[in-house]
C-alpha cells in the first residue's frame, strides 16, 4: 500500500508542471480579443475604431502587424527609400478593419490590424 501511495505521489509531482503550463497557456490565449468597425482616427501610435458596441482606441507600435491590400508592395518601396514604416501609411480614416488586441489594463495593444475595405485615399494638395 505504501508503494502505491508513493507511486501516485511521484506521478502527481512529475505531472504538476505540465498542468501548470497548460493552465498558463489558457490564460494567455484568453487575453487576445478582437474588434471590428470603421477607423475614426489614426495616428502614428494609435488607431481608433468605431464599432456597433462603441469606440476603442488601440495602441500601435513596431510589434503591430498591418494586413492590407497592396501593403507588401508599399512596404518594399518604403524600405527601398529607407523611409520608416508607420501605420498611417496603411490605415486611413473610413477603412473597415478588424483588430486583434491584448487588453493591457489601461491600454489596448493592437497585435494585428486587418484592413477589409479601404476607404478611397484623399487627394493631397
Amino acid at each position: 500500500m505504501k508503494r502505491l501511495v508513493t507511486l501516485v505521489m511521484g506521478v502527481l509531482l512529475l505531472a504538476a508542471p505540465v498542468f501548470a503550463q497548460a493552465k498558463a497557456e489558457g490564460k494567455a490565449a484568453s487575453k487576445t480579443m478582437s474588434a471590428s468597425g470603421k477607423v475614426s482616427a489614426v495616428a502614428a501610435d494609435s488607431v481608433t475604431v468605431k464599432g456597433k458596441d462603441g469606440e476603442w482606441t488601440f495602441a500601435v507600435d513596431k510589434g503591430t502587424t498591418v494586413v492590407a491590400r497592396g501593403g507588401s508592395h508599399k512596404m518594399a518601396a518604403m524600405n527601398a527609400d529607407k523611409k520608416p514604416t508607420v501605420v498611417t501609411e496603411f490605415v486611413n480614416v473610413g477603412d473597415d478593419v478588424a483588430v486583434k488586441f491584448h487588453d493591457m489594463g489601461a491600454t489596448k495593444h493592437a497585435a494585428t490590424i486587418t484592413v477589409h475595405n479601404a476607404a478611397p485615399a484623399s487627394k493631397k494638395k
